[in-house]
């Protein structure tokens, strides 16, 4: 029982955890000496990501196998793309981003594959 509700609960965690997290990357475009509408554009920009992935947690908290195909599809092209861009300079942001994505959307898979929702 305990452990259902562990697989349950975690992926909604992390997600909520790693959808802040990168909020609190995407602040660092008001350190920038743009005008005001160019900061703004670009946090607006810099936060897509973030509105997308709560929109599938949202829509995941009921449907987890949308959030796992969400998250594991989010991580995954968000690991390719820091690949092409930076090669193996950016096994830190994979780390950090991409490889919790992945995990989120398999504990999603494992939830619904348990039939707890």
């Amino acid at each position: 029982m305990l452990l259902n509700k562990v697989i349950l609960w975690t992926p909604r965690v992390l997600s909520i955890v790693l959808i802040l997290l990168m909020f609190m990357l995407s602040l660092d475009v008001f350190e920038s000496d743009e005008v005001w509408y160019l900061i703004a554009a670009g946090f607006l920009i810099h936060n897509i990501p973030v509105f997308v992935l709560t929109l599938a947690l949202i829509i995941s908290w009921k449907h987890p196998l949308v959030g796992a195909f969400i998250f594991i599809a989010a991580g995954i092209f968000y690991s390719i793309f820091m690949l092409i861009r930076g090669e193996l300079d950016m096994i830190g942001a994979i780390l950090s981003l991409g490889v919790p994505a992945i995990l989120i959307g398999i504990l999603f898979w494992l939830s619904k594959k348990r039939h707890l929702v």
